[in-house]
């Protein structure tokens, strides 16, 4: 079902889905009247009680869910009932919980209920409060701007020269100014990503903060500031909040620290589509969470056959897993410890839904393995909120699980099973795949001369290089110490060798900054390519013989492995 600009039109197939429902409720009414018969003829016959559980359950939840409140109602005094007063023991019956099943069981059959009554604000006025939420977590992911235009405000022109060259290494385009006029002008004509501004000028020693303040208060969206300056105190430094400044730093400035603020302020890369996996044995259920998260712009996969959820996980590994409680074949506190017991799975956030209201079995469910409990019928956009933060969370812990916590690279093994799953990923679709392997020359030796936090800056400037410079895809890893790794999708030898070049004298520009003196480094390099090379390992151990040789050949060099 498509809207006039050719995406879904989700609104209307929430319509449908609610349209479709209210028609099947008749049925499900006659469903639990047969069970509810079946079970008073043959009191002692569990699996019929807890069958009736289960519709009566799944009928309150998923009725309250599509606003038909007065079937959701009933229904859930239904479930109660049999949970609380007749039980599974049939000696336990009294006539006045039958009696009570009875009556309500007649209530819900009689047709003119307003159950059937659809409120206006159903399924139209709950868009508004999903949408914000879409629009903001969009606005959130997205990248502020396309641009890498940085414009560099200092009246010290050979400051502008050496500090534009170095910025320029990682990517950067970089404008030089050394009078405020010229650079007025230059916004004028073209906004940049970042403006970097030094505090003091010939007008006086706040002149640039002051300067910046006039034009954001003409200004709908401020300019994004990094101020610079030889004073440090904090007058000047609230000064430079006030206008709007988002950092500051004194003289001499860090070059790797400003280009981490660069980075941080102007580069935003756009997250993958949250992946959540729904089980519930409902599909009118599943489908209505389906399509809220869809709307949020999630990705959504449905189960509603619990035994078939671990194959469909093997293929869609999720961020998150949506899941009731009452199932048929097992239940989802049952599934739940399953999926524990999986290593692949044991940290993915699970969240149940459903319309258990007893807090003692909420609790239960949280402590075997459950993240989360919300009760149907949940709002749409208390779900996709719910939903939301806990796959923020989980992806954060994963991260921080998965990377090289000095450079924010993937970690060694991280970078192992990624060079496996692309390397699959080039067989399926008959592509070239290269992986390069570099180590920093003679690193042992900053270390030695200049300090281990000098080295780490290193260390950190080579990786900031290759986030700005190589493709949003490729693939950059820290395998340990000075040593590097690149995976380069759809990349032929040929090609990831000059690529790995460009990097190498890029690299060797950059001026380190110590107190012992300023310093460069070079990186020799070693590239194996599929499909010359066809297993992860081959691959590997093809980049490091390589990079072996260019060590070996005099270093600050990129050698390709030969195939066989």
């Amino acid at each position: 079902m498509a809207g006039s600009d050719g995406k879904p039109d989700i609104q209307a197939a929430l319509a449908a889905l609610k349209e479709s429902f209210g028609n099947k409720i008749p049925a499900k009414i006659e469903a639990i009247r047969q069970s509810w018969e079946k079970l008073t003829a043959t009191p002692a016959d569990s699996e019929t009680f807890k069958l009736l559980h289960r519709q009566t359950h799944t009928l309150s939840g998923t009725a309250a869910t599509y606003g038909f409140d007065e079937v959701g109602r009933l229904a859930k005094a239904l479930e109660i009932t049999l949970q609380d007063e007749l039980t599974e023991e049939p000696s336990q019956w009294s006539s006045a919980a039958i009696d009570k099943f009875e009556t309500l069981l007649t209530r819900l059959e009689q047709p003119d209920q307003e159950s059937s009554v659809e409120k206006e604000s159903d399924m139209t006025s709950l868009q508004k409060p999903v949408q914000e939420t879409v629009t903001a977590a969009t606005e959130e992911t997205e990248s502020r701007s396309a641009s890498k235009l940085i414009y560099l405000v200092d009246d010290d022109a050979d400051f502008l020269s050496t500090m534009s060259m170095q910025i320029e290494t990682f990517g950067y385009d970089v404008a030089e100014f050394t009078d405020l006029t010229a650079f007025s002008k230059a916004v004028a004509e073209q906004e940049p990503s970042l403006v970097i501004m030094d505090v003091e000028f010939d007008g006086g020693p706040k002149a640039g903060i002051e300067y910046i303040a006039r034009i954001n208060k003409e200004r709908d969206v401020p300019l994004r500031t990094i101020f610079i300056t030889g004073s440090s105190g904090l007058l000047t430094r609230l000064d430079a909040v006030r206008a709007n400044g988002l950092a500051y730093y004194a003289k001499p400035v860090l070059v790797e620290k400003l280009v981490d603020a660069i980075d941080r302020l102007t580069h935003q890369s756009v997250e993958e589509p949250y992946k959540i996996v729904i089980v519930d044995d409902a599909p009118e259920q599943s489908a209505f969470a389906a399509l809220t998260l869809q709307q949020a712009g999630m990705e959504t996969r449905e189960v509603n056959e619990p035994l078939k959820l671990l194959a469909l996980l093997a293929e869609f590994p999720p961020d998150l897993i949506l899941m009731d409680i009452y199932m048929p074949e097992c239940n989802g506190l049952e599934l739940s410890r399953v999926i524990r017991q999986m290593d692949a799975f044991v940290s993915t956030p699970i969240v149940f839904l459903s319309s258990e209201h007893d807090q003692r079995k909420q609790l239960g469910a949280m402590s075997l393995g459950g993240d989360d409990f919300l009760t149907k019928p949940v709002q749409p956009w208390h779900l996709v909120s719910a939903v939301t933060s806990r796959v923020k969370r989980g992806r954060m812990i994963r991260k921080l699980a998965e990377t090289d916590g000095l450079t924010g690279l993937l970690n060694h093994s991280k970078s192992k099973e990624r060079l496996e799953a692309e390397l699959a990923r080039a067989k399926r679709e008959q592509s070239h795949l290269s992986f390069a392997m570099l180590d920093i020359d003679f690193f042992k030796k900053v270390n030695d001369n200049y300090g281990h936090p000098a080295g780490d800056r290193v260390l950190k400037s080579l990786a900031n290089m290759f986030k700005q410079r190589l493709r949003q895809y490729d693939v950059v890893g820290r395998y340990g110490g000075e040593e590097f790794v690149v995976i380069l999708p759809n990349t032929d030898a040929a090609t990831a060798k000059l690529i790995m070049d460009k990097m190498r004298e890029s690299f060797s520009k950059i001026d380190h900054f110590s107190e012992d003196g300023n310093f460069t480094c070079n990186f020799s390099c070693g590239i194996a390519s599929y499909p010359d090379f066809d297993t992860g390992r081959g691959l590997n151990d093809e980049a490091d013989k390589a990079l072996y040789e260019a060590k070996e050949g005099g270093r600050n060099r990129v050698i390709v492995a030969k195939g066989c």
